[in-house]
């Protein structure tokens, strides 16, 4: 077995090698070459197309220096990586242009059996996408190696392929493949190769688009395209305004941008600014008592002066949760919102400063030690009775590169109690759960505290019965 190393270094042994192993194309990428193409593939969603977008970035990036060194004279275009993202998040496979007309699709496969290999249909009877000739690739990552299966024409996939309708594949074996890669490049400068002939597909209206995005926008992105016709699937695949809605809708929420006050994504993906809810959901604390000498809470009177004399992490921890239920009409706001202020650049305990942050939230939203708070409807539908709730999520800093997270959980209004066994999981960028809340009978909400360093990925999933909601997030 003879491997090319895919870097400048050794382009000496390019040509060579290709001329001693006619049969495939191997090609040994490097760390550096998986490094490029981890961070391509970050503009994928990580519980969806990220390691599909990975497996096509590597082999497109490999590919493309390898023609460059070897076909010096062939021109060709690869596509714009934030385009491409699009397209893995939902399918395999990667398209690449040449000579301006004539379209190469690269399909990587991790797997030890080539006996056959899948081409999504996507590539094959969408006319916009359609490619001329494709590129099976066997990826080995723990090795380091691409091998190059062959090539296949589009004719030929039409005459010898076998469609898969419930996967929209079509299946076709390896003995098919012409393994020698430099014979592609002969069937396009001698124009050996036929133009396909391809039927139209029925265009869809704007309303059908819109009706089949709403749709589709709770179903995983990966299994999306099994999930409803072809044709309707290509429709709104094939539309590009259309699919980067429906990708953008995948992609984790960036809590970062909430603390450089950023909210579009936010706001397209149905979130909205606390207080922007109806007032009749009073989701953060319930009413705060009323005034008579000093502030009189729950568990009694506490005088705002005594506050600022307290240096013991767990009285300051009392003194916040006694003044986080201040309401906020209270004669004292003021006095109250100093305190606060004072206990949040005091304390180091997240426990303290996420009720000093709540307290502040109640009396001033906008204050900047009130962190910040959005929170988002979820229906779950006929299936279970057309239940709704509210998911809320609380963002404060805690250091420069760490961030801490609220995370509750209502239902639709104060008095509505939560389904027994509702379950909430969250889980952290390898869909691992480290924390699972369940209602239990009376319960009117679930919350949890935790934090994470920025970057970081993490997963709410909400579990009613068969129904199952998430929604990722990066901090």
């Amino acid at each position: 077995m003879i491997f090319f190393e895919n870097n400048y270094q050794k382009i000496m042994s390019l040509d060579l090698f290709t001329t001693l192993n006619p049969e495939n194309l191997w090609l040994k990428f490097s760390d550096e070459d998986k490094i490029e193409a981890e961070i391509i593939s970050q503009k994928c969603s990580p519980n969806g197309g990220k390691h599909q977008g990975f497996l096509n970035a590597l082999v497109n990036l490999c590919f493309i220096k390898w023609l460059k060194i070897t076909f010096t004279e062939v021109n060709y275009s690869p596509l714009d990586a934030n385009y491409l993202a699009t397209m893995w998040e939902f399918v395999n496979g990667t398209p690449l242009l040449i000579e301006e007309e004539t379209r190469l699709i690269l399909l990587p496969e991790e797997t030890e059996d080539f006996s056959q290999f899948l081409i999504p249909q996507e590539w094959v009877d969408i006319p916009c996408f359609r490619g001329n000739y494709f590129l099976p690739i066997q990826v080995n990552l723990e090795i380091g190696w691409l091998k190059f299966e062959g090539f296949i024409t589009y004719d030929e996939v039409k005459e010898w392929a076998t469609y898969d309708r419930p996967f929209a594949n079509y299946i076709i074996s390896e003995s098919f493949l012409e393994r020698d890669l430099n014979l592609l490049f002969l069937y396009e400068k001698y124009d050996l190769s036929s133009i396909p002939e391809y039927q139209a597909l029925p265009i869809l209206s704007t309303e059908e688009k819109n009706n089949l995005l709403t749709k589709l926008s709770n179903l995983d992105s990966l299994t999306i395209r099994h999930r409803v016709n072809f044709i309707q699937w290509a429709g709104l695949f094939s539309d590009d305004n259309y699919r980067q809605s429906l990708y953008q809708h995948y992609q984790p929420l960036s809590l970062g941008d909430w603390l450089l006050h950023n909210f579009i994504h936010s706001y397209q993906k149905g979130w909205q600014h606390l207080q922007d809810f109806s007032d009749s959901l009073n989701l953060i604390n319930g009413n705060g008592a009323t005034v008579t000498n000093g502030v009189v809470m729950r568990s009694g009177e506490i005088n705002l002066q005594y506050i600022y004399q307290l240096q013991d992490e767990q009285q300051l921890k009392m003194a916040a949760q006694k003044l986080s239920v201040v309401a906020k009409d209270n004669t004292n706001k003021h006095q109250v919102l100093e305190a606060l202020n004072y206990i949040m650049n005091k304390s180091h305990d997240d426990e303290t400063r996420w009720n000093a942050a709540e307290g502040i939230w109640r009396l001033e939203p906008n204050n900047p030690n009130a962190g910040l708070w959005c929170g988002k409807r979820v229906d779950f539908g006929v299936d279970v009775g057309g239940f709704s709730l509210t998911l809320v999520i609380g963002l404060l800093p805690k250091s420069v590169d760490e961030n801490s997270i609220f995370l509750r959980v209502y239902g639709a209004d104060e008095f509505y109690t939560l389904p027994c066994n509702l379950q909430v999981n969250i889980m952290d960028q390898h869909t691992q759960i480290f924390k699972q809340l369940v209602a239990r009978e009376g319960d009117q909400l679930l919350q949890y505290k935790f934090w994470g360093k920025k970057g970081e990925f993490f997963w709410v999933q909400i579990n009613m019965g068969t129904s199952q909601l998430s929604e990722a997030f990066v901090i």
